[in-house]
């Protein structure tokens, strides 16, 4: 071999040490650095999308509380804490003018507490004469009112007016519920 031949080779040797140490030493790790700043990009915009989809959840149950809220403070309306008797008998006198129906007694009776444990019935005994169908126009009535109320032990007796237009008298139990506590 020639000499300049054996500079050539020690040359082209020479280059090959040189990439294989430059790929190997030097950008080997900065490719490793690059893979993993990469991975950690890619996990923590995989955090950001789960945090905005939380965050959007988030704003949803707002909503939805504030919703359960409204819902709670129209309830407790039908579902007071307490008899409040004077309201109750407001409207119900507001009632019986409207639909010409007379009562002759109007007794509280005992607070049913076992009923339910989340509610308290208040019974109220009450004797009437009225008009067959506006008794029955009377309890429409009070079924829709803000307030729950329900009636039971219905009875009902012929009876002939002195104006025809009372038909029949009788008694009922006017139920209101509250809820459980304060009375």
């Amino acid at each position: 071999m020639k000499k300049e031949q054996q500079i050539y080779i020690s040359i082209g040797l020479g280059v090959i040490v040189f990439v294989f140490l430059y790929f190997n030493f030097l950008l080997n790790p900065i490719n490793k650095d690059i893979s993993e700043k990469k991975k950690k990009i890619k996990e923590t915009m995989e955090q950001i999308e789960q945090a905005k989809r939380e965050s959007l959840l988030l704003e949803e149950f707002k909503v939805k509380s504030q919703i359960l809220e409204v819902e709670v403070k129209e309830l407790q309306e039908k579902l007071p804490k307490s008899k409040d008797i004077p309201d109750l008998i407001r409207r119900l006198s507001k009632n019986y003018d409207k639909f010409g129906i007379r009562i002759s007694n109007f007794s509280p009776t005992p607070v049913n507490t076992t009923a339910s444990t989340e509610y308290d019935e208040v019974p109220y005994n009450l004797n009437y004469t009225a008009n067959y169908h506006s008794l029955a126009h009377f309890f429409t009535d009070i079924g829709q009112e803000k307030r729950i109320l329900a009636v039971r032990d219905l009875t009902i007796n012929a009876q002939a007016g002195s104006d025809k237009k009372t038909t029949i008298g009788g008694s009922f139990y006017l139920i209101a519920y509250m809820s459980k506590g304060k009375r």
